[in-house]
């Protein structure tokens, strides 16, 4: 598979979970509708109530298990 044009990569490597955005022609908001998205997608892989997966969701922004940082490729 190619992706040509990806809005949102997630990854492990070595252990840690790394994402990669491409927001050129996106804004925050649309964005914001995809982790929205993914939210629902997550709840019905896993076969769980969709409030569970945002209870999760609220946790993790409320008390971060680790810091966004950003990587400039070279």
């Amino acid at each position: 598979m190619k992706i040509e044009k990806p809005l949102i990569l997630v990854f492990e490597n070595d252990g840690k979970v790394q994402t990669h955005l491409y927001p050129e022609e996106r804004s925050y908001k649309e964005y914001g509708i995809i982790i929205a998205d993914l939210v629902r997608h997550v709840s019905n892989c896993f076969n769980v109530d969709e409030r569970d997966v945002w209870e999760w969701v609220d946790r993790e922004r409320e008390n971060p298990t680790s810091p966004a940082t950003e990587i400039k490729p070279n």
